[in-house]
């Protein structure tokens, strides 16, 4: 595509279809105004019939706008000469413009008076209401809202939200709730938008975030798991509850699970299960078996090699 010939042809002089076919033709065209389109091509580019086409270039080649080369076999190279673009169509009539009412009116007498004024009856267009649309600013500020908002840099709890906390959870204290709310602000600091860092209410985010933490004492047994660093630790741990110490044959981590059942009850050790008594009963001892008599064991060996026959003498004698 040439550009400076694009631009020439739509400054030119020529009719709307003869100019539709020069810009098509400009379009396929080189620098040196040389190009090979088909007229199936140019037909479709200009939304024309394939013989309007060839009509248009046919009179633009008269006028030395185009010239063709015909190749046996092969399509045929259009020749652009844009000194000749202004050239007046033959066919296009001349421009005259129709006179405005004003020229053609007479003039009137110097001496006499001005012409009154020309009333016009008002078209449909003039009573159809002018519509300005001006940009909105609420549909933005209508979208950012349903997207929600990021919790501000320089956040500051409000007093009605720790007011909300102290009213609403037990047991807490105005030093806890600030710890609580500088863990709030930090974990939503941190949060990236795509990971939930947006939110439609921070208040609730805030209510919701106060259910969820935990209290006071809670939060000191978590901070004092320490104890768990060494037997040392643990063992001041038992003693500061009050637990006895291990017991023999206790294992460490048993003597742990137990100091942390006392912590988990209050510092007070949970009652042992009792056993009952069917678990508790020691087994009682085997009796001892009686052997058998050697005697005794020879008979029974005999009867059972004699089969039926000697059983039933067997019980023959023993009948008598």
């Amino acid at each position: 595509m040439s550009i400076s010939l694009m631009t020439a042809a739509w400054k030119s002089s020529q009719p709307a279809g003869a100019k539709m076919v020069l810009l098509a033709l400009c379009d396929n065209a080189n620098d040196q105004g040389e190009c090979y389109p088909s007229i199936p091509t140019l037909a479709r580019k200009c939304s024309m019939g394939e013989r309007t086409v060839q009509g248009h270039i046919s009179d633009m080649e008269a006028l030395g706008i185009v010239r063709r080369e015909l190749r046996r076999g092969r399509s045929t190279i259009y020749h652009i000469n844009a000194d000749r673009f202004d050239t007046p169509a033959k066919s296009a009539p001349p421009h005259n413009p129709p006179p405005t009412p004003a020229e053609s009116a007479p003039l009137p007498p110097a001496d006499s008076a001005p012409p009154p004024p020309q009333i016009l009856p008002k078209t449909p267009a003039d009573f159809a209401p002018i519509t300005i649309s001006k940009p909105s600013i609420e549909s933005s500020v209508n979208r950012k809202a349903a997207n929600g908002s990021r919790l501000p840099e320089n956040f500051v709890l409000p007093k009605s939200w720790g007011d909300w906390a102290l009213a609403n959870r037990t047991g807490w204290d105005a030093d806890h709730v600030h710890e609580v709310a500088d863990c709030f602000r930090d974990h939503w600091l941190a949060v990236p938008n795509a990971r939930g860092g947006l939110k439609l209410n921070w208040e609730l985010t805030w209510r919701n975030w106060c259910r969820n933490a935990r209290g006071p004492e809670q939060a000191r047994n978590r901070g004092g798991q320490s104890w768990w660093a060494s037997d040392a630790t643990v063992a001041a741990e038992a003693a500061k509850i009050g637990l006895v110490p291990a017991m023999a044959g206790e294992s460490a981590l048993a003597f742990k699970a137990r100091v942390q059942a006392a912590i988990d009850n209050g510092g007070v050790a949970p009652r042992a299960a009792r056993t009952s008594r069917v678990d508790s009963a020691e087994p009682s001892p085997t009796a001892p078996t009686r052997a058998m008599p050697a005697g005794t064991v020879a008979g029974l060996k005999a009867i059972l090699k004699a089969g039926p026959a000697g059983q039933k003498h067997s019980n023959h004698r023993q009948g008598k």
